[in-house]
């Protein structure tokens, strides 16, 4: 219902009720929760809520999909599942994705582009490519470089001006 709502306020006047209940699904479906469609918010865990809000979001076919930390507060073992989910989706969905993250090694395993900003005020500092194929593989010795030419930017004696 949480992805419904969404998406019959956007599509309500252009799509059928059947039309509105498979865009809801195959959001659903993208996310891996068909399982849990009779769940309430309550009854499901934090990376199942975090796969609804980027299901809710790509059911309105953005053109852009802004992502703000979303797995800052989860665990690492969720945190890893859905990292390899977002990268499932996008190669399915092709959606840019703007990824905000303080983690460099999540950076470095999402990202084509990574942009680096001082502290305040915040500009940018550094424009890295990213041309690793994926997979990402951390212990690779491409991975560990760009890793460490990250973390040059990020150090807490850089002055920036």
């Amino acid at each position: 219902d949480n992805i419904h709502l969404g998406v019959e306020r956007v599509f309500g006047k252009k799509e059928n009720k059947a039309q509105l209940a498979e865009r809801t699904h195959a959001a659903l479906r993208l996310v891996g929760l068909t399982h849990a469609t009779d769940k309430r918010p309550n009854e499901i865990s934090g990376g199942m809520k975090q796969r609804v809000g980027i299901a809710r979001a790509l059911a309105m076919d953005p053109k852009v999909l802004l992502m703000d930390e979303p797995f800052g507060a989860l665990d690492a073992q969720t945190r890893g599942n859905l990292q390899d989910e977002l990268l499932q989706i996008w190669e399915r969905q092709r959606t840019t994705v703007l990824f905000v993250t303080h983690s460099i090694d999540e950076a470095l395993l999402l990202a084509d582009r990574i942009l680096v900003f001082t502290p305040r005020p915040g500009r940018i500092a550094a424009d890295i490519a990213v041309d690793l194929p994926r997979p990402r593989a951390q212990q690779s010795e491409a991975f560990q470089a760009l890793s460490r030419e990250l973390r040059g930017y990020i150090g807490a004696d850089k002055d920036f001006d």
